[in-house]
Parts: C-alpha cells; structure tokens; sequence
C-alpha cells in the first residue's frame, strides 16, 4: 500500500526552524528497515512515534497519526536521543 503524508505548514515550519529537520528527511525514514513504532505516551490520542534512520544517516523521532491511512499526519519530528535512540541502535544491532 503506497502511502502519503500531510503536515500543517505551520508546524512544519516551527519543526523546521527548531529542529533543522526537512520534509525529505521525515520521508525518508519511514523507509528505514530497522526503523521502528511505538506509541506516544505523552498524549491521550492515538499518536505513534516512529524511530528510523534518515537516507542521510540521521536518526529520528516522528510523531505521527495514521487515524486517516494511508495519509500519515505528521505531528512533529526532532534527532532521537535517550532511550529512543538506545533501542533503535539495539534493534538494528540484533540485541
């Protein structure tokens, strides 16, 4: 199933600004096989958060909405750090 993204251009601004994180970049690591999801603990709504590697090696965190699949809202997206990284980089060792 091919699937597509929306971001509120506000938002993508503010993300963008902030974090220095491009559109291409979000995209892309959705692509990544040792990505991974998991839900976003941090909100009373069915949000995820994906964590996956860029095209350009980057690592990050994505939250996201999929109550419209295949339309994935993008919420947010930052450089994964902490725990979040920690079990990405576990997951794609094998540990």
């Amino acid at each position: 199933m091919d699937i597509g993204f929306i971001w509120d251009e506000d938002k993508y601004q503010e993300v963008q600004s902030k974090h220095g994180v491009q559109f291409y970049e979000v995209v892309s690591a959705f692509d990544d096989p040792n990505g991974y999801e998991t839900p976003d603990s941090t909100v009373h709504e069915d949000r995820w958060v994906l964590v996956g590697m860029t095209a350009s090696g980057r690592v990050l965190a994505i939250v996201f909405s999929d109550e419209d699949v295949p339309i994935y809202r993008l919420i947010t997206a930052f450089d994964a750090e902490g725990k979040l990284l920690d079990e990405y980089y576990k997951r794609r060792n094998g540990i």
